[in-house]
């Protein structure tokens, strides 16, 4: 079955229109830049804020927006970051927002050294850490015995979230159930190349300089650690070859591609899962989604256009202008129940 006949698939299951961007967001550019900003739906303050210790002596910071009417046994939605973002990104306050009305709670997910972890954390996150999500499933287990789980990331968040969930394979972590990643990078190496090219070089360029400055943060809390000093012109795969390769543990930059890739992945999840992307994302390379090996259990969706975490067009009800979300929304329901 080619990728069109795949995605039809999944939108005549779910009852949805094919995606069609507002006109003043045509591109994957514009996509992107008004994705990140507008609307801005916030989410009420988190009910709770838990600490979890890693094996490694880190700490990541758990917030939890738990609605009036959930009840033990209830499902929860635990909500993956991407590069350089936090609990409050817009669209985890977004997520978050729309699924405590529709009765789940929602743990969102600091990775190391993010939003309120600042100065909890030692090392670096960085797309193949699955273990870090692990140890949060596994203590939601033991704070919810009963509860469901559903793990949800964005961009590189999608990527964690679809190599612990092929890495797991017919035995998931806890209480886990599904998945959902939204505009992974299946690919490592595509997605470096794609944004280090000239058209996107303004999106390196914002996020590079968010995880520099990060990083120097680091040092200046633990001056103890190995310092970084990024040359002049820094690119998307000189940085992971100067820093998160040698921090991360891997050999080089090619050896952190090869073995955090959830393109690879793929064919052992055994879990229902959806993957959502956009052709002309210019974050992430969304094409390696063409050539992904089948697997029934995982449910595709490759728009044309909606850039990067972005999808701003009506949906099937006149008020929905976030495309994906409603995309989502309606998996979930349709996954849960059967």
């Amino acid at each position: 079955m080619g990728i069109e006949d795949r995605v039809e698939r999944v939108l005549t299951k779910l009852k949805l229109n094919k995606f069609n961007p507002f006109p003043f967001a045509r591109s994957g550019f514009w996509q992107t830049v008004y994705g990140s900003r507008w609307p801005i739906l916030k989410a009420s303050k988190p009910d709770s804020y838990h600490h979890l210790p890693l094996p490694d002596g880190d700490i990541v910071v758990l917030a939890e927006n738990r609605p009036e009417n959930w009840r033990e046994g209830d499902r929860i939605l635990l909500l993956v970051h991407g590069l350089t973002g936090s609990y409050q990104s817009t669209y985890m306050q977004r997520m978050c927002r729309r699924m405590c009305k529709n009765g789940y709670m929602v743990i969102r997910m600091n990775l190391r050294f993010c939003g309120p972890g600042l100065g909890l954390a030692r090392n670096p996150y960085h797309a193949g850490l699955s273990e870090d999500t692990r140890a949060v499933l596994r203590w939601l287990k033991i704070m919810h015995p009963q509860s469901p789980v559903t793990q949800m990331g964005f961009s590189l968040g999608g990527n964690i979230t679809l190599k612990m969930a092929g890495e797991d394979g017919s035995q998931p972590t806890g209480n886990l159930d599904s998945v959902v990643a939204v505009s992974p990078p299946l690919d490592l190496a595509l997605s470096a190349q794609r944004m280090d090219s000239k058209e996107n070089r303004f999106f390196a360029q914002l996020f590079l300089k968010g995880m520099v400055k990060d990083i120097q943060k680091m040092q200046e809390l633990f001056p103890d650690s190995n310092s970084f000093v990024p040359p002049a012109h820094l690119s998307v795969h000189e940085f992971n070859t100067l820093y998160i390769a040698p921090r991360g543990g891997f050999k080089d930059a090619n050896d952190y591609y090869r073995r955090a890739s959830s393109i690879h992945y793929l064919p052992e999840i055994k879990i229902p899962s959806l993957i959502l992307s956009a052709a002309d994302d210019p974050v992430v390379d969304s094409h390696s989604l063409v050539h992904a090996p089948a697997n029934s259990n995982l449910d595709v969706i490759l728009t044309e256009h909606g850039g990067h975490v972005g999808f701003l067009g009506w949906g099937t009800q006149y008020d929905e202008v976030r495309w994906a979300d409603q995309a989502v929304a309606r998996w979930l329901e349709d996954t849960m129940a059967n």
